[in-house]
Formats: structure tokens, C-alpha cells, sequence
């Protein structure tokens, strides 16, 4: 259930397409925005750290009642540190639920544009990440929108791992009558031919309908997909043909190898997808 979320900012243009995002997060069950602006406070001294969190402060109250207007409580945080330390500190220290963040084609952006801290979020955050590509909100007369409308079309790719287990029970907890149409797809490897091919594709659509039966329960219409192909070609392919508005997934796989394949494909996924996509760990 996702009831209190971090919105990390670094005062860029790009950020306030973010701000104007969170306000369609009541949509998905959130009641408490965290605020968030770390200061990099490295070699300043005491008087400038704290003139500089003073700043940061008042630049953030005008931020949080535009999202209280939204109908938001809004708690505005600004702690000191190493970006992503801080982030994931303040984030457990608050115990927020999801961390919202924009992305570009070649990472998200959080505090800083710094390809360790983005890819460091993505892998290593200890709660889902709410991700949006900057070009798509550019592209909406009103960015909340796309939180409104993500219950609408949920795609939900599985490998039957963990961390996809993960991912579909969050998906469940969102509040009921969020999600309209839900789509269980899984990709089958295309190197396989014969009946390793047949036992893969039945065994994959015996446990989609297992995941449809459980949905069923908790009142969510689902269907089952089962492609074969490269998962994120496949994947990209679904979300555009089927207009997907909303795509919840994991990023660890059952062992090394497809921990390492899963988290490359959800890294993709989250930078082309034409839709706010939800990291689940």
C-alpha cells in the first residue's frame, strides 16, 4: 500500500515537471509527500551549511503547498550528506513507502544528474521507485495525469522470481478500483524449439493463471501473455500495442545471471516506456 512517498528535487526545470507529476499520486492511495533536498555540505563550514539548509527549506515550503493544494500532507526534509546515502537513510528513517523519480534516456534523476547515484537508486533502493520519463511529462498539459490514468492499463511483466512476486503484490495492494485491466505477460526464450518450447509456454501460462485467479479475488480483471522474443524488445512491443498507462515490475532474478538480466531489462524498460513505470525490489 502506498501510502507516504519521497520526492527527491534538485530545484531544475526538470524537477518541476516532477513536482507537477506528485500531484496526481493521491490517485494511487498516498496521503504523505516527504520533500526532499540534500545539501551537499563537503568542505563547507558550519555557518554556510546551515544559511544553505535555510534556503533549501524555503524553497521547498513554496513547493509543498502547491502539492498540498493537490490535497497532499507534505513533511520537507533537508539533511546533509552523499546523495544516494542520504536518500535511502532519510528514506527508511521515514519509512516511505516509494520514491519518485524523472528519468532521461541514460538514467533518473534524483539530487544530482550522476550516473552512480541513478544507478545506484535503481538497483539498490530499498523500496519501490516510482519512475516517468522528463520528455513525457513535457508532452502533457498536465502531468498528474499520468498517475491518474495509470491504474487504467497495467502491464506486468514476471519471471516468477522474487522480486516479480514482489511486484504483483504490490500491484494487489493498490487501493481497490485502481487498476482496471491488468496484463500478466511473461517471455519465453527463443532459443527454445520443440518441447522444451511447449513445456516452457505451458508452464509459464499455468502460472500466469494462477497470479489471473489471485487477481480475480482481490476484483481486478487480468489477462495472461506469453510472448517469446528478447524481453525488453517484447516487453517495449506490448506497452506500445496495447497502450499501456502503467508498468509495475521487479529488478532482481532468481540467481545471478538473471539478477543481472532482469535488472538490464527493467533499466530499459523504465527509460523507453511510454508510460510511469513502478521498480518494484
Amino acid at each position: 500500500m502506498l501510502r507516504t512517498v519521497m520526492v527527491p528535487t534538485d530545484f531544475s526545470e526538470d524537477n518541476e515537471s516532477i513536482l507537477a507529476f506528485a500531484k496526481g499520486l493521491p490517485a494511487l492511495g498516498v496521503k504523505v509527500v516527504v520533500l526532499t533536498h540534500v545539501v551537499e555540505a563537503s568542505g563547507m563550514e558550519g555557518p554556510v551549511i546551515a544559511a544553505t539548509v535555510d534556503e533549501v527549506r524555503d524553497r521547498l515550503r513554496v513547493s509543498a503547498a502547491e502539492l498540498e493544494a493537490a490535497g497532499l500532507s507534505v513533511e520537507v526534509r533537508v539533511p546533509t550528506g552523499d546523495p544516494f546515502d542520504t536518500i535511502v537513510a532519510l528514506a527508511n528513517e521515514m519509512g516511505v513507502d516509494a520514491i519518485v523519480c524523472g528519468s532521461h534516456a541514460k538514467g533518473i534523476m534524483t539530487q544530482l544528474v550522476e550516473a552512480s547515484v541513478s544507478e545506484r537508486l535503481v538497483r539498490d533502493a530499498p523500496v519501490p521507485l516510482l519512475l516517468v520519463r522528463f520528455d513525457l511529462l513535457k508532452m502533457q498539459a498536465e502531468p498528474a495525469a499520468l498517475l491518474k490514468r495509470f491504474g487504467e492499463k497495467v502491464l506486468l511483466p514476471t519471471d516468477f522470481s522474487l522480486s516479480a512476486s514482489h511486484a504483483f503484490t504490490a500491484a494487489m495492494e493498490l487501493p481497490k478500483g485502481t487498476i482496471k485491466s491488468l496484463y500478466l505477460m511473461h517471455v519465453v526464450d527463443p532459443a527454445l524449439t520443440g518441447e522444451k518450447l511447449r513445456k516452457a509456454e505451458e508452464g509459464a501460462e499455468s502460472h500466469l493463471r494462477d497470479l489471473q485467479a489471485i487477481a480475480a479475488q482481490q476484483g481486478i480483471q487480468a489477462s495472461v501473455v506469453v510472448r517469446r522474443g528478447e524481453p525488453r524488445h517484447a516487453i517495449l512491443t506490448e506497452i506500445d500495442e496495447r497502450r499501456v498507462t502503467g508498468v509495475i515490475t521487479g529488478t532482481r532474478g532468481r540467481n545471478a545471471v538473471q539478477e543481472a538480466l532482469l535488472g538490464s531489462v527493467s533499466r530499459t524498460v523504465f527509460r523507453q516506456a511510454s508510460c510511469p513505470v513502478m521498480i518494484v525490489p
